[in-house]
Protein backbone atom coordinates (compact mmCIF):
# COMPACT_ATOMS: atom_id res chain seq x y z
CA UNK A 1 0.00 0.00 0.00
CA UNK A 2 4.95 -0.55 0.28
CA UNK A 3 0.41 -2.58 -0.55
CA UNK A 4 1.97 -5.78 -0.62
CA UNK A 5 0.92 -6.30 2.92
CA UNK A 6 3.98 -8.24 3.83
CA UNK A 7 5.98 -9.28 6.76
CA UNK A 8 9.20 -8.48 8.29
CA UNK A 9 10.41 -11.72 7.01
CA UNK A 10 10.57 -12.17 3.44
CA UNK A 11 10.45 -8.93 1.81
CA UNK A 12 13.45 -8.45 3.88
CA UNK A 13 13.12 -5.59 1.97
CA UNK A 14 10.25 -3.66 1.08
CA UNK A 15 9.88 -0.59 3.03
CA UNK A 16 10.77 2.28 5.24
CA UNK A 17 10.87 4.98 8.20
CA UNK A 18 13.12 7.05 10.61
CA UNK A 19 13.11 8.19 14.25
CA UNK A 20 14.25 11.75 14.70
CA UNK A 21 15.08 14.81 16.71
CA UNK A 22 14.14 18.44 17.40
CA UNK A 23 12.92 21.40 15.42
CA UNK A 24 13.11 25.18 15.41
CA UNK A 25 10.41 27.40 13.95
CA UNK A 26 11.83 27.79 10.44
CA UNK A 27 14.47 26.24 8.26
CA UNK A 28 17.53 28.35 7.63
CA UNK A 29 17.21 30.58 4.56
CA UNK A 30 18.59 28.75 1.53
CA UNK A 31 18.47 29.06 -2.22
CA UNK A 32 17.54 25.97 -4.23
CA UNK A 33 16.38 25.38 -7.78
CA UNK A 34 13.06 24.06 -9.05
CA UNK A 35 12.91 21.68 -12.05
CA UNK A 36 12.92 24.61 -14.53
CA UNK A 37 16.26 25.75 -13.09
CA UNK A 38 14.78 28.91 -11.57
CA UNK A 39 16.26 29.78 -8.17
CA UNK A 40 14.02 30.65 -5.24
CA UNK A 41 14.38 31.29 -1.51
CA UNK A 42 13.01 28.90 1.10
CA UNK A 43 13.34 31.01 4.27
CA UNK A 44 9.75 30.39 5.40
CA UNK A 45 9.36 26.80 4.36
CA UNK A 46 7.46 24.75 6.94
CA UNK A 47 9.04 21.76 8.68
CA UNK A 48 8.07 18.45 7.13
CA UNK A 49 7.11 15.13 8.71
CA UNK A 50 7.69 12.07 6.54
CA UNK A 51 5.57 8.98 7.25
CA UNK A 52 6.59 5.73 5.50
CA UNK A 53 4.31 2.91 4.45
CA UNK A 54 3.61 -0.62 5.60
CA UNK A 55 6.84 -2.32 6.71
CA UNK A 56 8.69 0.98 6.36
CA UNK A 57 9.92 0.95 9.94
CA UNK A 58 12.35 -1.38 11.59
CA UNK A 59 10.96 -3.30 14.55
CA UNK A 60 13.19 -4.11 17.52
CA UNK A 61 13.00 -6.06 20.74
CA UNK A 62 15.36 -5.61 23.72
CA UNK A 63 17.80 -8.48 24.07
CA UNK A 64 17.73 -10.51 27.32
CA UNK A 65 20.47 -8.33 28.86
CA UNK A 66 18.52 -5.20 28.01
CA UNK A 67 21.66 -3.52 26.74
CA UNK A 68 20.71 -3.24 23.08
CA UNK A 69 17.93 -3.78 20.60
CA UNK A 70 17.74 -6.67 18.21
CA UNK A 71 16.08 -6.33 14.83
CA UNK A 72 13.39 -8.99 14.88
CA UNK A 73 12.02 -8.45 11.40
CA UNK A 74 14.00 -8.92 8.26
CA UNK A 75 17.35 -8.42 6.56
CA UNK A 76 19.08 -11.78 6.30
CA UNK A 77 18.08 -15.26 5.28
CA UNK A 78 18.88 -16.56 8.78
CA UNK A 79 16.19 -14.25 10.23
CA UNK A 80 13.39 -15.68 8.12
CA UNK A 81 12.57 -18.74 10.24
CA UNK A 82 11.85 -16.42 13.18
CA UNK A 83 8.96 -14.72 11.40
CA UNK A 84 6.54 -16.08 13.99
CA UNK A 85 8.12 -13.71 16.54
CA UNK A 86 6.22 -10.89 14.85
CA UNK A 87 2.84 -12.42 15.65
CA UNK A 88 0.86 -10.06 17.86
CA UNK A 89 -0.55 -11.82 20.92
CA UNK A 90 -4.27 -11.43 21.46
CA UNK A 91 -3.65 -9.88 24.89
CA UNK A 92 -1.57 -7.18 23.16
CA UNK A 93 1.35 -7.76 25.54
CA UNK A 94 4.25 -7.27 23.17
CA UNK A 95 7.66 -5.63 23.69
CA UNK A 96 8.48 -5.03 20.02
CA UNK A 97 9.00 -1.35 19.24
CA UNK A 98 9.73 0.70 16.09
CA UNK A 99 13.42 1.60 15.87
CA UNK A 100 14.08 3.59 12.71
CA UNK A 101 13.49 4.05 9.01
CA UNK A 102 14.31 1.40 6.43
CA UNK A 103 15.97 3.52 3.77
CA UNK A 104 16.73 0.62 1.50
CA UNK A 105 15.36 -2.81 0.82
CA UNK A 106 17.65 -5.61 1.92
CA UNK A 107 16.89 -8.86 0.18
CA UNK A 108 18.17 -11.65 2.41
CA UNK A 109 21.50 -9.94 2.98
CA UNK A 110 22.45 -10.38 -0.66
CA UNK A 111 21.93 -6.94 -2.09
CA UNK A 112 20.20 -3.66 -1.45
CA UNK A 113 17.71 -1.61 -3.41
CA UNK A 114 16.90 1.94 -2.42
CA UNK A 115 13.29 2.68 -1.55
CA UNK A 116 13.03 5.71 0.77
CA UNK A 117 16.65 6.80 0.52
CA UNK A 118 16.16 8.80 -2.72
CA UNK A 119 13.19 10.85 -1.46
CA UNK A 120 14.98 11.69 1.79
CA UNK A 121 18.03 12.73 -0.27
CA UNK A 122 15.82 14.91 -2.50
CA UNK A 123 14.36 16.66 0.54
CA UNK A 124 17.86 17.25 1.85
CA UNK A 125 18.87 18.81 -1.48
CA UNK A 126 15.96 21.21 -1.01
CA UNK A 127 17.60 22.33 2.23
CA UNK A 128 15.72 20.22 4.78
CA UNK A 129 17.83 18.73 7.56
CA UNK A 130 16.94 15.69 9.60
CA UNK A 131 16.27 16.40 13.26
CA UNK A 132 16.01 20.08 12.38
CA UNK A 133 13.09 20.57 9.99
CA UNK A 134 12.79 17.05 8.54
CA UNK A 135 11.26 14.50 10.88
CA UNK A 136 10.64 10.86 9.97
CA UNK A 137 7.94 9.12 11.97
CA UNK A 138 8.58 5.40 12.46
CA UNK A 139 5.82 3.20 13.81
CA UNK A 140 4.71 -0.38 14.44
CA UNK A 141 2.98 -1.16 11.15
CA UNK A 142 1.40 -4.33 12.58
CA UNK A 143 -0.92 -2.25 14.74
CA UNK A 144 -4.06 -0.26 13.98
CA UNK A 145 -3.75 2.99 12.04
CA UNK A 146 -5.66 4.62 14.93
CA UNK A 147 -3.02 3.53 17.46
CA UNK A 148 -0.32 4.87 15.16
CA UNK A 149 -2.20 8.15 14.61
CA UNK A 150 -2.16 8.69 18.38
CA UNK A 151 1.58 8.02 18.36
CA UNK A 152 1.96 10.52 15.53
CA UNK A 153 0.17 13.17 17.59
CA UNK A 154 2.60 12.56 20.45
CA UNK A 155 5.54 12.63 18.02
CA UNK A 156 4.56 16.00 16.54
CA UNK A 157 3.94 17.46 19.98
CA UNK A 158 7.39 16.33 21.14
CA UNK A 159 9.32 17.38 18.04
CA UNK A 160 7.64 20.55 16.79
CA UNK A 161 7.36 23.84 18.65
CA UNK A 162 3.80 24.68 19.83
CA UNK A 163 1.84 26.60 17.22
CA UNK A 164 4.29 25.75 14.41
CA UNK A 165 2.54 24.41 11.30
CA UNK A 166 3.97 21.43 9.45
CA UNK A 167 3.73 19.76 6.07
CA UNK A 168 3.25 16.00 5.94
CA UNK A 169 4.49 13.69 3.17
CA UNK A 170 3.05 10.20 3.67
CA UNK A 171 3.39 7.01 1.64
CA UNK A 172 0.81 4.20 1.46
CA UNK A 173 -0.46 3.23 4.94
CA UNK A 174 1.21 6.39 6.24
CA UNK A 175 -1.42 8.46 4.43
CA UNK A 176 -4.21 6.82 6.46
CA UNK A 177 -2.33 7.52 9.70
CA UNK A 178 -1.82 11.16 8.71
CA UNK A 179 -5.48 11.68 7.81
CA UNK A 180 -6.72 10.15 11.06
CA UNK A 181 -4.29 12.44 12.90
CA UNK A 182 -5.71 15.43 11.03
CA UNK A 183 -9.40 14.55 11.48
CA UNK A 184 -9.55 12.63 14.78
CA UNK A 185 -6.52 13.70 16.82
CA UNK A 186 -6.69 17.46 16.45
CA UNK A 187 -3.84 17.60 13.95
CA UNK A 188 -5.73 19.48 11.25
CA UNK A 189 -4.91 22.84 12.81
CA UNK A 190 -1.19 22.09 12.61
CA UNK A 191 -1.02 20.93 9.00
CA UNK A 192 -0.34 23.22 6.07
CA UNK A 193 -0.12 20.53 3.39
CA UNK A 194 -0.97 16.84 3.54
CA UNK A 195 0.54 14.98 0.59
CA UNK A 196 -0.48 11.31 0.37
CA UNK A 197 1.29 9.05 -2.15
CA UNK A 198 -0.26 5.71 -3.09
CA UNK A 199 -2.53 5.62 -0.04
CA UNK A 200 -5.16 2.83 -0.08
CA UNK A 201 -8.06 4.87 1.29
CA UNK A 202 -10.45 2.06 0.26
CA UNK A 203 -7.96 -0.75 0.84
CA UNK A 204 -6.19 -3.12 -1.54
CA UNK A 205 -7.08 -6.55 -2.92
CA UNK A 206 -3.40 -7.46 -2.74
CA UNK A 207 -4.03 -8.28 0.92
CA UNK A 208 -5.92 -11.42 -0.11
CA UNK A 209 -3.32 -12.39 -2.71
CA UNK A 210 -0.59 -12.24 -0.07
CA UNK A 211 -2.58 -14.14 2.56
CA UNK A 212 -3.37 -16.96 0.14
CA UNK A 213 -0.01 -17.32 -1.61
CA UNK A 214 2.49 -16.22 1.01
CA UNK A 215 5.96 -15.94 -0.47
CA UNK A 216 5.89 -18.87 -2.85
CA UNK A 217 9.13 -20.83 -2.70
CA UNK A 218 10.12 -19.00 0.49
CA UNK A 219 7.20 -20.39 2.47
CA UNK A 220 9.25 -23.41 3.54
CA UNK A 221 11.99 -21.14 4.89
CA UNK A 222 9.40 -19.11 6.81
CA UNK A 223 8.19 -22.24 8.59
CA UNK A 224 5.40 -23.02 6.14
CA UNK A 225 2.41 -21.19 4.76
CA UNK A 226 0.50 -21.85 7.99
CA UNK A 227 3.04 -19.86 10.04
CA UNK A 228 3.00 -17.05 7.49
CA UNK A 229 -0.79 -16.77 7.50
CA UNK A 230 -1.16 -17.01 11.25
CA UNK A 231 1.42 -14.26 11.74
CA UNK A 232 0.04 -11.93 9.08
CA UNK A 233 -3.55 -12.32 10.24
CA UNK A 234 -2.63 -11.36 13.80
CA UNK A 235 -1.98 -7.77 12.61
CA UNK A 236 -4.94 -5.37 12.97
CA UNK A 237 -3.45 -3.30 10.14
CA UNK A 238 -4.02 -6.12 7.63
CA UNK A 239 -7.77 -6.00 8.26
CA UNK A 240 -7.79 -2.20 7.99
CA UNK A 241 -5.96 -2.39 4.65
CA UNK A 242 -8.34 -4.99 3.22
CA UNK A 243 -10.42 -3.67 0.31
CA UNK A 244 -13.75 -1.99 1.03
CA UNK A 245 -14.81 -0.94 -2.47
CA UNK A 246 -17.85 -2.69 -3.89
CA UNK A 247 -16.15 -4.82 -6.57
CA UNK A 248 -13.32 -6.07 -4.37
CA UNK A 249 -14.29 -9.61 -3.51
CA UNK A 250 -16.93 -12.22 -3.46
CA UNK A 251 -18.06 -15.83 -3.40
CA UNK A 252 -21.47 -15.07 -4.78
CA UNK A 253 -22.78 -13.80 -1.46
CA UNK A 254 -19.62 -11.82 -0.70
CA UNK A 255 -16.66 -12.20 1.66
CA UNK A 256 -16.00 -10.02 4.69
CA UNK A 257 -12.55 -10.03 6.35
CA UNK A 258 -14.33 -9.13 9.60
CA UNK A 259 -16.39 -12.36 9.66
CA UNK A 260 -14.75 -15.29 11.47
CA UNK A 261 -17.13 -17.78 9.82
CA UNK A 262 -16.06 -16.55 6.37
CA UNK A 263 -12.42 -17.19 7.19
CA UNK A 264 -13.14 -20.65 8.59
CA UNK A 265 -15.15 -21.52 5.50
CA UNK A 266 -12.05 -21.05 3.34
CA UNK A 267 -10.40 -24.03 5.00
CA UNK A 268 -6.94 -22.54 4.51
CA UNK A 269 -4.12 -23.99 6.60
CA UNK A 270 -2.94 -21.54 9.24
CA UNK A 271 -6.07 -19.37 9.21
CA UNK A 272 -6.75 -19.43 12.95
CA UNK A 273 -9.52 -17.08 14.04
CA UNK A 274 -8.44 -17.51 17.68
CA UNK A 275 -5.15 -15.75 16.94
CA UNK A 276 -6.77 -12.92 14.97
CA UNK A 277 -7.56 -9.55 16.52
CA UNK A 278 -11.13 -8.97 17.71
CA UNK A 279 -12.99 -8.93 14.39
CA UNK A 280 -15.83 -6.85 15.80
CA UNK A 281 -13.21 -4.21 16.59
CA UNK A 282 -11.65 -4.44 13.12
CA UNK A 283 -15.09 -3.96 11.57
CA UNK A 284 -15.71 -0.85 13.69
CA UNK A 285 -12.31 0.55 12.79
CA UNK A 286 -12.95 -0.05 9.08
CA UNK A 287 -16.18 1.95 9.41
CA UNK A 288 -14.28 4.65 11.32
CA UNK A 289 -11.68 4.84 8.54
CA UNK A 290 -14.45 5.36 6.00
CA UNK A 291 -15.92 8.13 8.14
CA UNK A 292 -12.51 9.82 8.38
CA UNK A 293 -11.87 9.80 4.64
CA UNK A 294 -15.39 11.10 4.01
CA UNK A 295 -14.62 14.08 6.26
CA UNK A 296 -13.05 17.12 4.56
CA UNK A 297 -9.78 18.37 6.01
CA UNK A 298 -10.04 21.65 7.88
CA UNK A 299 -10.03 24.86 5.86
CA UNK A 300 -6.55 25.99 4.99
CA UNK A 301 -5.04 22.50 4.66
CA UNK A 302 -3.86 21.73 1.13
CA UNK A 303 -4.97 18.16 0.38
CA UNK A 304 -2.84 16.45 -2.27
CA UNK A 305 -2.81 12.93 -3.71
CA UNK A 306 0.07 11.48 -5.73
CA UNK A 307 -1.18 8.35 -7.47
CA UNK A 308 0.18 5.68 -9.78
CA UNK A 309 -1.77 4.57 -12.83
CA UNK A 310 -1.26 2.18 -15.75
CA UNK A 311 0.33 -0.53 -13.59
CA UNK A 312 -1.06 -4.07 -13.49
CA UNK A 313 -2.92 -4.16 -10.17
CA UNK A 314 -5.01 -6.76 -8.30
CA UNK A 315 -8.49 -5.32 -7.97
CA UNK A 316 -10.81 -8.25 -7.19
CA UNK A 317 -10.57 -11.67 -5.61
CA UNK A 318 -13.14 -14.35 -6.35
CA UNK A 319 -13.16 -17.25 -3.92
CA UNK A 320 -13.84 -20.55 -5.69
CA UNK A 321 -14.25 -24.02 -4.18
CA UNK A 322 -13.39 -27.17 -6.11
CA UNK A 323 -13.27 -30.66 -4.59
CA UNK A 324 -13.38 -29.11 -1.12
CA UNK A 325 -10.41 -26.79 -1.68
CA UNK A 326 -10.99 -23.03 -1.78
CA UNK A 327 -8.74 -20.74 -3.78
CA UNK A 328 -8.82 -17.02 -4.39
CA UNK A 329 -8.73 -16.12 -8.08
CA UNK A 330 -7.24 -12.66 -8.48
CA UNK A 331 -8.55 -10.46 -11.27
CA UNK A 332 -6.38 -7.55 -12.36
CA UNK A 333 -6.78 -4.09 -13.79
CA UNK A 334 -4.36 -1.59 -15.32
CA UNK A 335 -6.00 1.20 -13.37
CA UNK A 336 -3.67 1.37 -10.37
CA UNK A 337 -0.07 1.44 -9.13
CA UNK A 338 0.49 -2.31 -8.87
CA UNK A 339 -0.87 -2.48 -5.32
CA UNK A 340 -3.55 0.21 -4.93
CA UNK A 341 -6.35 0.80 -7.41
CA UNK A 342 -6.67 4.37 -8.67
CA UNK A 343 -10.20 4.68 -7.27
CA UNK A 344 -8.90 3.65 -3.84
CA UNK A 345 -6.09 6.23 -3.92
CA UNK A 346 -8.17 9.24 -5.03
CA UNK A 347 -10.16 11.48 -2.74
CA UNK A 348 -12.65 13.77 -4.51
CA UNK A 349 -11.58 16.99 -2.77
CA UNK A 350 -7.81 16.52 -3.21
CA UNK A 351 -5.52 17.90 -5.90
CA UNK A 352 -4.34 14.81 -7.82
CA UNK A 353 -1.00 14.31 -9.58
CA UNK A 354 -0.70 10.99 -11.48
CA UNK A 355 2.25 9.10 -12.92
CA UNK A 356 2.22 6.18 -15.37
CA UNK A 357 5.86 5.32 -14.90
CA UNK A 358 6.31 4.15 -11.30
CA UNK A 359 4.81 1.36 -9.25
CA UNK A 360 3.58 1.54 -5.67
CA UNK A 361 6.90 0.95 -3.93
CA UNK A 362 8.84 3.37 -6.11
CA UNK A 363 6.32 6.15 -6.62
CA UNK A 364 8.29 8.66 -4.50
CA UNK A 365 11.43 7.91 -6.55
CA UNK A 366 9.80 8.82 -9.88
CA UNK A 367 11.61 11.93 -11.25
CA UNK A 368 8.31 13.52 -12.31
CA UNK A 369 6.86 12.98 -8.83
CA UNK A 370 9.97 14.39 -7.17
CA UNK A 371 9.75 17.48 -9.41
CA UNK A 372 6.12 17.88 -8.39
CA UNK A 373 6.98 17.59 -4.70
CA UNK A 374 9.82 20.10 -5.07
CA UNK A 375 7.47 22.77 -6.38
CA UNK A 376 4.56 21.85 -4.07
CA UNK A 377 6.69 22.11 -0.94
CA UNK A 378 8.47 25.31 -1.91
CA UNK A 379 6.10 27.24 -4.18
CA UNK A 380 2.72 25.77 -3.31
CA UNK A 381 0.42 23.06 -4.62
CA UNK A 382 -1.35 25.30 -7.13
CA UNK A 383 1.96 26.18 -8.77
CA UNK A 384 3.00 22.50 -8.84
CA UNK A 385 -0.29 21.50 -10.47
CA UNK A 386 0.19 24.24 -13.07
CA UNK A 387 3.88 23.90 -13.89
CA UNK A 388 4.85 20.21 -13.52
CA UNK A 389 3.60 18.31 -16.55
CA UNK A 390 2.38 14.74 -16.42
CA UNK A 391 4.50 12.62 -18.75
CA UNK A 392 2.30 11.35 -21.58
CA UNK A 393 1.92 7.69 -22.47
CA UNK A 394 4.14 6.24 -25.17
CA UNK A 395 2.81 4.92 -28.47
CA UNK A 396 3.76 1.74 -30.35
CA UNK A 397 3.28 0.18 -33.78
CA UNK A 398 1.08 -2.92 -33.72
CA UNK A 399 1.51 -6.12 -35.74
CA UNK A 400 -0.61 -4.51 -38.47
CA UNK A 401 1.40 -1.28 -38.40
CA UNK A 402 -1.30 0.74 -36.63
CA UNK A 403 -0.22 3.30 -34.07
CA UNK A 404 -1.57 2.44 -30.59
CA UNK A 405 -1.20 4.00 -27.16
CA UNK A 406 0.83 1.97 -24.66
CA UNK A 407 -1.17 2.04 -21.42
CA UNK A 408 1.28 -0.08 -19.45
CA UNK A 409 3.82 -2.89 -19.40
CA UNK A 410 4.70 -5.32 -16.57
CA UNK A 411 7.44 -7.91 -16.07
CA UNK A 412 6.01 -10.81 -14.04
CA UNK A 413 8.32 -13.69 -12.96
CA UNK A 414 6.79 -16.88 -11.60
CA UNK A 415 8.72 -16.42 -8.32
CA UNK A 416 10.47 -13.62 -6.46
CA UNK A 417 13.14 -15.99 -5.13
CA UNK A 418 14.90 -18.89 -6.85
CA UNK A 419 17.42 -21.51 -5.83
CA UNK A 420 20.74 -22.02 -7.66
CA UNK A 421 20.12 -24.06 -10.79
CA UNK A 422 16.42 -23.24 -11.03
CA UNK A 423 14.78 -22.49 -14.36
CA UNK A 424 12.28 -19.68 -14.09
CA UNK A 425 9.43 -18.50 -16.25
CA UNK A 426 8.66 -14.84 -16.88
CA UNK A 427 5.86 -13.02 -18.68
CA UNK A 428 5.96 -9.55 -20.16
CA UNK A 429 2.40 -8.25 -20.20
CA UNK A 430 1.19 -5.28 -22.23
CA UNK A 431 -1.96 -3.22 -22.14
CA UNK A 432 -2.75 -1.12 -25.21
CA UNK A 433 -5.68 1.24 -25.70
CA UNK A 434 -7.27 -1.22 -28.14
CA UNK A 435 -7.27 -4.96 -28.89
CA UNK A 436 -4.37 -4.99 -31.35
CA UNK A 437 -1.57 -7.56 -31.34
CA UNK A 438 2.01 -6.40 -30.92
CA UNK A 439 4.83 -7.84 -33.05
CA UNK A 440 7.35 -10.15 -31.37
CA UNK A 441 10.09 -7.58 -31.94
CA UNK A 442 8.24 -5.04 -29.77
CA UNK A 443 10.15 -6.10 -26.65
CA UNK A 444 13.61 -7.41 -25.81
CA UNK A 445 14.11 -9.21 -22.48
CA UNK A 446 17.43 -9.84 -20.73
CA UNK A 447 18.63 -11.36 -17.49
CA UNK A 448 21.28 -9.11 -15.94
CA UNK A 449 23.64 -9.83 -13.08
CA UNK A 450 26.72 -8.12 -11.70
CA UNK A 451 29.96 -9.11 -13.36
CA UNK A 452 28.42 -11.03 -16.25
CA UNK A 453 27.15 -10.28 -19.71
CA UNK A 454 23.41 -9.83 -20.09
CA UNK A 455 21.65 -13.04 -21.14
CA UNK A 456 18.92 -12.61 -23.76
CA UNK A 457 15.65 -14.41 -23.02
CA UNK A 458 13.70 -15.70 -26.01
CA UNK A 459 10.05 -14.66 -25.93
CA UNK A 460 6.98 -16.00 -27.67
CA UNK A 461 3.51 -14.55 -27.93
CA UNK A 462 1.36 -16.19 -25.24
CA UNK A 463 -2.41 -15.81 -25.56
CA UNK A 464 -2.94 -18.30 -22.71
CA UNK A 465 -1.39 -15.94 -20.16
CA UNK A 466 -3.92 -13.18 -20.68
CA UNK A 467 -6.21 -12.32 -17.80
CA UNK A 468 -9.79 -13.14 -18.94
CA UNK A 469 -10.98 -10.13 -16.95
CA UNK A 470 -8.64 -7.93 -18.99
CA UNK A 471 -9.55 -8.31 -22.68
CA UNK A 472 -7.08 -5.63 -23.81
CA UNK A 473 -4.13 -7.36 -22.15
CA UNK A 474 -1.61 -9.40 -24.13
CA UNK A 475 1.77 -10.82 -23.38
CA UNK A 476 4.89 -12.79 -24.13
CA UNK A 477 6.46 -15.64 -22.15
CA UNK A 478 10.03 -16.86 -21.82
CA UNK A 479 12.21 -19.12 -19.68
CA UNK A 480 15.56 -18.36 -18.10
CA UNK A 481 18.29 -20.06 -16.08
CA UNK A 482 18.52 -18.44 -12.65
CA UNK A 483 22.24 -19.27 -12.41
CA UNK A 484 24.31 -21.16 -9.86
CA UNK A 485 25.61 -18.31 -7.70
CA UNK A 486 23.45 -16.73 -4.99
CA UNK A 487 22.74 -13.05 -5.50
CA UNK A 488 20.33 -10.75 -7.24
CA UNK A 489 19.29 -10.65 -10.87
CA UNK A 490 17.42 -8.06 -12.90
CA UNK A 491 14.89 -9.02 -15.55
CA UNK A 492 14.99 -6.04 -17.93
CA UNK A 493 12.40 -5.51 -20.65
CA UNK A 494 13.30 -2.93 -23.29
CA UNK A 495 10.23 -1.85 -25.22
CA UNK A 496 10.54 -0.08 -28.56
CA UNK A 497 8.19 2.91 -28.70
CA UNK A 498 7.31 5.29 -31.49
CA UNK A 499 9.89 7.93 -32.33
CA UNK A 500 12.89 5.66 -31.84
CA UNK A 501 12.75 5.70 -28.05
CA UNK A 502 12.54 2.89 -25.54
CA UNK A 503 10.73 2.22 -22.30
CA UNK A 504 12.66 0.11 -19.80
CA UNK A 505 10.96 -1.95 -17.09
CA UNK A 506 13.11 -3.78 -14.52
CA UNK A 507 12.06 -6.51 -12.13
CA UNK A 508 14.51 -7.69 -9.47
CA UNK A 509 14.67 -11.31 -8.32
CA UNK A 510 16.92 -13.13 -5.85
CA UNK A 511 18.79 -16.43 -6.04
CA UNK A 512 19.23 -17.85 -2.55
CA UNK A 513 21.15 -20.95 -1.49
CA UNK A 514 19.15 -22.89 1.12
Amino acid sequence: MTINPLLRAARAAVIFAVFVGFLPHFADAKTVREPSGKAFATAHRRPIVFIPGLMGSRLCRPDPAGSRNEIVSWGTLSALPSIAELQLPTDDEDDVRPCGLIREVVFFGLYTQEIYGPIVARLERLGYRENHDLFVFDYDWRRSVFDNARSLAEFVQAKVAPGQKIDILAHSMGGLIARIYAVEMGGGGRIGRLISAGTPFLGSAKVFETVEQGWGALNTVLGGIAVFRRTLLSFPSIFELSPRYAACCGTGSGFSPHDAAAWRALGWEGVDTASMPDLADTARRAADIQRVIDTPLPDGVEDVGVIGVDQRTPYRVVFETDAGATTGRIETSWNGDGTVMQDSAILPRASIHPTSFADHQNILNDPQVQDFLTVALTRGVAEAMRSVSVRPRDTMRTFAGILAELVGVAVVPDQLVYRPGDVGEVRVRFRLDAARRLPDRAVRLELRMTGAAAQPIALRHDPQSFDPANPLEQGFVGRFAAGVQPGHRVLRATVQVEGGGTRIVDRTIAVVAR
